[in-house]
């Protein structure tokens, strides 16, 4: 009952999420030249980005399982489904786990979309990546991008939808730049691991990004998971 409850509750949000990941495929198709085909050091630099476009994905699905009404504008006090939600027989850590749980699901499956912009997009790709390769693609960019999603959740968990969503993105434009400066390790990268470190360029996974990242999430969905038992709503 909790996952079709969740399900119901975020249905809308995948649509726009759809809609948000297949917005750029034909855009940046149509600047595409058939007949000079791009490097492949300029493939590797879209697909960067296009990862960390599609990064922002599983901030706009990241739930706390209290919080159950999605506002487009900030609101003072709590939603009436809040309390309905609450008075439900089921403990707190039940209600965060299903919302976390199926958010990431649903941030999985939206990201199945990527592999096949990644094959759309760029035509010199192709011939140098193969479906097991596309494959280990979308596994990595559903991993790495993990944690985003639990900060995502942290934030949803004392914050509206709308400051979550931009303290979010904030977060992720500002880590991205840390990275850019060279303060820290390569491995730490998780966008490069997302884009010329990805399996379509190595033909390997990330392991060290991937598990760092796969750290930070469970850091964050702990601590997520704190708040939502100890807070007086």
């Amino acid at each position: 009952m909790l996952w079709y409850k969740g399900w119901l509750e975020t249905r809308f949000r995948i649509l726009l999420t759809l809609v948000f990941a297949v917005f750029p495929i034909p855009l940046i198709t149509l600047s595409e030249h058939p007949a000079h085909p791009a490097s492949l050091a300029a493939v590797a630099g879209g697909v960067g980005f296009l990862a960390f476009y599609y990064s922002m994905i599983p901030l706009m699905l990241a739930g706390s399982g209290i919080k159950t009404q999605a506002d487009l504008q900030p609101r003072k006090g709590l939603h009436g489904s809040l309390y309905f939600t609450l008075s439900l027989p089921v403990s707190r850590f039940r209600l965060y786990v299903t919302r976390a749980g199926l958010g990431m699901l649903e941030s999985a499956g939206v990201l199945a979309i990527a592999p096949c912009a990644v094959w759309i997009i760029f035509p010199s790709l192709r011939m140098h990546v193969t479906g097991s390769d596309l494959m280990a693609f979308w596994a990595t960019l559903s991993i790495c991008v993990s944690a985003f999603y639990f900060l995502g959740v942290l934030l949803s968990t004392f914050l509206d939808d709308v400051w979550q969503n931009w303290t979010s993105i904030l977060g992720l434009v500002s880590f991205r730049w840390l990275l850019s400066r060279n303060f820290l390790p390569p491995s730490v990268n998780i966008f490069r691991a997302m884009g010329a470190s990805s399996p379509l360029f190595t033909h390997t996974f990330p392991w060290a990004s991937m598990g760092i990242s796969l750290g930070a999430a469970a850091i964050l969905f702990f601590a997520a998971m704190r708040v939502v038992q100890t807070r007086q709503y």
